[in-house]
């Protein structure tokens, strides 16, 4: 939930809560979540979950912008002779033209292109888009050359702008093969081999991606002389992440980049990119687990396998490019020994797709805890919401009806505190006349107006704060409710009846000739039809005499709830919507049975 959301709900049950005796004296203050500086920056934020630091490292030490990448291994003629040091020996034989390899399995289709080595398209096979086809994640405009490289001892070969010669242009895999690889490889003039290999799995959104250092006869040998061994590896994607729902200035807070340093999680907004690249930059040295890049639904993550349980101490960069508002991430991980002319070797799990938590934890990395389902105390609740939804959908095959039972036992949960909260506004109603009196005996003296009124209080058994706290119990529920219903995947797509055919998007049932101010050109349907359940509840609900002031804030909310409501996705305004009509149902229920008691209390 981004923060200006956060702090409208907040503001929303503040004055629900306290406005029978507090409206003259509400005054919100919105606290600002804490922030940490990182990078090279003083203005530099991150969000971090855990307030354990993790060892930093300068920013200036990997000074080259992943964004994009300016190579000192640029193609060269072969010299007649060996190479007589390491740039020589580090320089790429020329590789041809760029050409672009097609990959297919039944769960998404990607283009790789020989540039660099990077995927410039995907598309998932299981999931649409709103303008039609398959969900694209990959952005048409991203930068000209990649991030991948290897760092030997005595040089630095960069991988991202040159072109590779690969082993076939097209893999596809159908239901039920085994795993398929394509090679593609890259020869310096020393002598030396890359090899970027990508495995493919028809039943898994990962992809295994290796990269290998070979030195297949004497003369790289002798090369390994000059430019030394290699000791990292460099895995990286800045091809950014495009959004890929309709509304997308309702998904573009979720935008962001994340990297997951031994405990801590680190998180970037993609809007502080518009400000400066220096806003999303992070970089962290220590036991590396995976980068990401994340919008509403999807993720792109790069995966550092943890084979034999031992940390794997790294170093994750996160960066962006300002004018392709695109952000980035970088891995570096030390090399290994390979096996016969493999003399370095690294390994990172590429997951490119939805981010559903089952699938997540396969990997075993917590990775479904980068999932935004909202701050420490609510996510466990959100957890739970979700767990919930999943089951009952193996019975209950349409989500719109497991949110109407949801939004039923929630209500039904909390109907004692509804009803002690009634019933406390209905007697402070009726204890106006005195507390009328009261004012007018002692207008000139505030101290024994405060006094009489506290006397009054305890005379009536009447405690002024019962009628707010269970909005304020309930608060940690709703933001939970909030969470898992705005970012679960399992609602995109989901229909409900009549004109809802999308769950996790607004309930457009046709396009105004016109765009409403803050609203847009939709017209949506359910928040209006919940603005107008809420002004009926509040008419329902004790006022404790406020008058006039209190009728206009009746008139003021349900129209304010319209324009915070009005985008948002249609399953969680059904949830509210629900909620108010049993909220109206029960006020008026409780109002109708508690005896009136004329400002004494009855035995």
């Amino acid at each position: 939930m981004d923060r200006r959301t956060l702090l409208a709900f907040v503001l929303i049950f503040l004055i629900l809560a306290g406005y029978p005796y507090l409206m003259n004296k509400f005054f919100p203050q919105p606290e600002k979540a804490p922030e940490q500086l990182v990078g090279t920056s003083p203005d530099s934020t991150l969000m971090v979950d855990d307030e354990v630091p993790t060892t930093r490292i300068p920013v200036d030490t990997y000074d080259r912008d992943l964004s994009h990448t300016e190579t000192t291994t640029d193609s060269v003629a072969v010299p007649e002779s060996e190479p007589l040091n390491a740039d020589q020996a580090l320089a790429l034989v020329p590789g041809g033209v760029e050409e672009t390899i097609s990959v297919k399995t039944p769960l998404f289709r990607m283009d790789i292109s020989t540039l660099g080595g990077r995927i410039t398209q995907w598309e998932g096979m299981k999931y649409d888009s709103w303008l039609g086809g398959p969900v694209k994640l990959v952005p048409e405009n991203i930068p000209q050359a990649g991030v991948d490289a290897v760092f030997f001892r005595g040089g630095d070969l960069q991988l991202g702008g040159a072109v590779y010669q690969s082993d076939r242009m097209n893999l596809d895999l159908g239901e039920g093969s085994g795993p398929s690889s394509l090679t593609l490889t890259l020869t310096t003039v020393g002598g030396l081999e890359i090899r970027k290999i990508f495995t493919f799995r028809p039943d898994t959104y990962g992809v295994e991606v290796d990269l290998v250092v070979a030195a297949p006869d004497a003369a790289a040998r002798h090369s390994l002389n000059l430019a030394g061994s290699p000791d990292q590896l460099r895995f990286g994607w800045n091809q950014g992440i495009a959004p890929t729902e309709r509304v997308q200035k309702m998904e573009l807070p979720s935008l962001r980049s994340l990297a997951r340093i031994g405990e801590d999680y680190h998180y970037k907004k993609r809007q502080n990119l518009k400000k400066s690249v220096e806003k999303v930059e992070g970089q962290w040295r220590g036991s590396v687990h995976f980068a990401g890049l994340q919008n509403k639904y999807f993720a792109v993550y790069g995966i550092v396998p943890q084979e034999q349980g031992e940390p794997i101490e790294g170093t994750i960069r996160l960066s962006g490019n300002k004018d392709l508002e695109a952000q980035s991430w970088a891995i570096d991980v030390p090399a290994q020994r390979g096996v016969g002319d493999e003399i370095a070797v690294a390994r990172l799990d590429l997951f490119i797709g939805p981010m559903e938590a089952e699938l997540l934890q396969s990997y075993g990395q917590d990775l479904e805890k980068s999932m935004d389902l909202g701050m420490k105390f609510i996510r466990p609740l959100s957890e739970i919401v979700l767990l919930g939804m999943e089951f009952l959908h193996r019975f209950i095959p349409n989500f719109g009806l497991i949110i109407i039972i949801f939004s039923v036992l929630t209500k039904l949960a909390f109907y004692p505190l509804t009803q002690t909260s009634t019933k406390s506004m209905k007697k402070m109603q009726e204890l106006q006349p005195k507390m009328t009196a009261l004012k007018e005996k002692y207008k000139n003296d505030k101290d024994k107006l405060n006094q009489a009124t506290m006397e009054l209080y305890k005379e009536e058994k009447v405690n002024p704060l019962t009628g707010c706290l269970p909005m304020v119990v309930q608060m940690p529920v709703f933001f939970a409710l909030y969470q898992a219903l705005n970012h679960t995947i399992s609602l995109r797509g989901q229909p409900f009846v009549l004109w809802i055919n999308d769950l996790s998007q607004p309930d457009a049932i046709a396009q105004l000739p016109f765009s409403l101010p803050f609203l847009g050109a939709d017209l949506n349907v359910l928040p209006i039809l919940m603005s107008v359940a809420m002004y009926f509840q509040t008419k329902l609900t004790p006022t404790s005499g406020a008058g006039g002031q209190m009728a206009a804030m009746n008139t003021m909310m349900p129209l304010i709830m319209v324009f915070i409501f009005y985008n948002m996705p249609s399953g969680l305004v059904l949830y509210w919507l629900i909620n108010t009509l049993m909220q109206g149902y029960q006020t008026w229920k409780i109002h109708q049975t508690a005896p009136t008691t004329g400002g004494k209390e009855t035995t």
